[in-house]
């Protein structure tokens, strides 16, 4: 693949129309979405040395950026792994800081990657936005996996009046994996969202294998939570003007096509 652009899939709302779809078909599903932390992994003895990574990004080496820290190869090959199961892959358009869309691009002609559907990484963050996603995902068997997973529940059965959350799957970090993917075949549920870091793509992955539908909702989780702290839902205009001022402090440009962030290559991209 010589390119990632443009993406396939621009519009939350498609995205979510195809969720709910492959949920109410019970047709498997994963969508997963590569930030700098997932290129990190995949780049290890394919793209860099891990030490040449380490070098460069001093991050990753420890495991509270992704939730993998690096040198670890056999988590890079289940990733990959992942990354070719995937029906929709989401990747960031950036290219002022390396280790985004540039890396990007050189781990996809790699392993010659070439997801079906392609979209923004941060679509997840438009989709909980959007009060279509709840008013879809109310009343569907839900699991929800990872670290804020906890505290999301209860939001979403309290403040978006969600009635089939079948269980929460704690996620921290890599020692954690193969234990939740043991516990998905034991578990009744059609969709599961996920917030796990690098993980999460490998227990999309496993999910689909399930026969279910699997969301990577990354940091969305989080955006859900902060505005339920100050008493908003996720769609109102004090969310709206938050996500913009963010944007705004780090030097987010909106071209016709898609989004252009300018900051210093050592920041740190959460998706």
């Amino acid at each position: 693949m010589s390119d990632l652009l443009p993406f396939s899939i621009n519009s939350p709302g498609d995205l979510i129309d195809r969720v709910y779809e492959c949920v109410t078909k019970k047709k498997p599903f994963a969508l997963v979405r590569i930030g700098d932390g997932e290129n990190f992994l995949l780049a290890q003895n394919s793209i860099h040395t891990a030490e040449e990574l380490i070098r460069m990004y001093s991050i990753v080496a420890g495991e509270g950026y992704s939730g993998i820290a690096i040198p670890n190869l056999p988590a890079r090959d289940r990733l990959v792994d992942a990354v070719r199961k995937a029906d929709v892959v989401g990747v960031l358009s950036q290219t002022d800081c390396y280790c985004w869309y540039p890396l990007t691009v050189k781990i996809f002609r790699y392993y010659s990657f070439c997801p079906p559907d392609t979209c923004y990484a941060f679509i997840n963050r438009q989709c909980v936005s959007m009060p279509v996603f709840y008013e879809l995902f109310r009343h569907t068997a839900i699991l929800l996996i990872g670290k804020p997973m906890a505290r999301l529940r209860g939001i979403l059965e309290d403040r978006y009046k969600f009635t089939n959350i079948r269980g929460v799957l704690n996620l921290r970090n890599y020692r954690d994996l193969d234990r939740v993917i043991n516990s998905l075949p034991l578990l009744n549920f059609d969709l599961a969202f996920i917030s796990a870091g690098a993980n999460a793509k490998i227990v999309a992955a496993a999910v689909k294998d399930c026969g279910r539908v699997a969301f990577d909702l990354g940091h969305a989780a989080d955006g859900i939570i902060s505005c339920d702290e100050q008493g908003m839902y996720t769609w109102g205009p004090r969310y709206a003007s938050q996500r913009t001022a963010r944007q705004a402090g780090i030097g987010v440009k909106k071209p016709a096509s898609l989004p252009c962030v300018k900051i210093n290559p050592q920041k740190r991209i959460r998706i």
